[in-house]
């Protein structure tokens, strides 16, 4: 007879296979997901994958093109940054395109900020910088509650250490109860001291003196990762190459990078949301003071000659 599992061997090769056809397959997939497939089918394949090779017309994409993700065309998207990650920030339908990096790299700083993706950049990262900053926040706050209310993390050894002392000091109280009862207070003294000097250790081992010799929880600053002073130094050197805190770290270099563009305001929004003030350049408000002043000298010449009227 056959073993049970051969049985259910044998029942799975016998069950007909069910082949789903490409179309099938996609049916079942949101179309997030859909749409973030074939976000990476253009990365990989190029934007003409799915169209006969004869009648491909080999355009490039322009850097305005609604389907090109502007935070990487502007040095970095935190979609791709975090994919597969913690962080990961869901599904991104955008795509990529050297070329269209390439004629967006060689517009002037100028030609950049009247398109504004820079200062849409900016908000964003402040955005998630600014979340994850409250969340460090909290989670600091939570450890030192914790210490303060001496919840300090023992080792498993001194957690064993700190248990026997209990035990023993809880046996030593009662037996200097009955001495006591019985008259032998001197004993009863002695035995308290005992009891004095036990407690004082265990205090000691619940509380260490030197922290550094127990497991204490620390917060990344840059991202929000727990890490323990026991860590080894590979542990450590792990979480300071891993995708998570070396992708913050990139965040918050570039957001320190744009926040220092027009003496710390940041980039500037798109030319067609700025007030009227910000669109202009140095010559364009100098012409606007010139044909205000060239107006008021017309209107004091008006006023002179209604006066000449008047008098005669």
């Amino acid at each position: 007879p056959l073993s049970s599992s051969a049985l259910r061997l044998s029942r799975a090769l016998s069950a007909p296979r069910v082949l789903y056809t490409r179309e099938q397959r996609l049916s079942t997939m949101s179309k997030a997901a859909k749409d973030a497939l074939a976000a990476q089918l253009d990365a990989l394949m190029g934007k003409e994958r799915d169209v006969a090779p004869e009648q491909r017309t080999g355009r490039t994409m322009h850097f305005t093109d609604e389907r090109l993700d502007r935070y990487w065309l502007c040095g970095l998207s935190p979609y791709i940054l975090f994919r597969n990650t913690r962080s990961d920030l869901g599904a991104w339908d955008k795509i990529t395109d050297d070329d269209a990096k390439e004629d967006w790299d060689k517009l002037s700083q100028e030609e950049k900020d009247d398109y504004g993706y820079e200062y849409d950049l900016f908000r964003y990262l402040e955005q998630l910088v600014g979340d994850l900053d409250k969340n460090i926040k909290r989670q600091k706050d939570k450890l030192e509650n914790d210490r303060v209310n001496k919840t300090i993390s023992l080792s498993k050894e001194t957690q064993a250490q700190v248990d026997a002392l209990a035990a023993q000091i809880k046996e030593l109280q009662t037996k200097a109860q009955e001495l006591g009862e019985e008259g032998n207070v001197d004993e009863s003294m002695s035995v308290m001291k005992e009891v004095e000097e036990l407690q004082a250790k265990k205090t000691g081992l619940e509380n260490p003196q030197f922290p550094g010799k127990e497991k204490v929880m620390e917060v990344c600053e840059v991202c929000c990762n727990f890490m323990a002073n026991t860590d080894s130094d590979v542990r450590k050197a792990e979480h300071l190459a891993g995708k998570q805190h070396g992708g913050w770290q990139k965040i918050r270099d570039k957001l320190i990078e744009l926040k220092a563009r027009n003496d710390g305001k940041g980039p500037l929004p798109a030319k067609s949301k700025r007030p009227p003030s910000a669109t202009g350049n140095g010559r364009e408000r100098e012409r606007s003071k010139d044909r205000d002043r060239s107006k008021e000298r017309h209107r004091d010449r008006d006023g002179g000659r209604d006066r000449d009227r008047d008098r005669e």
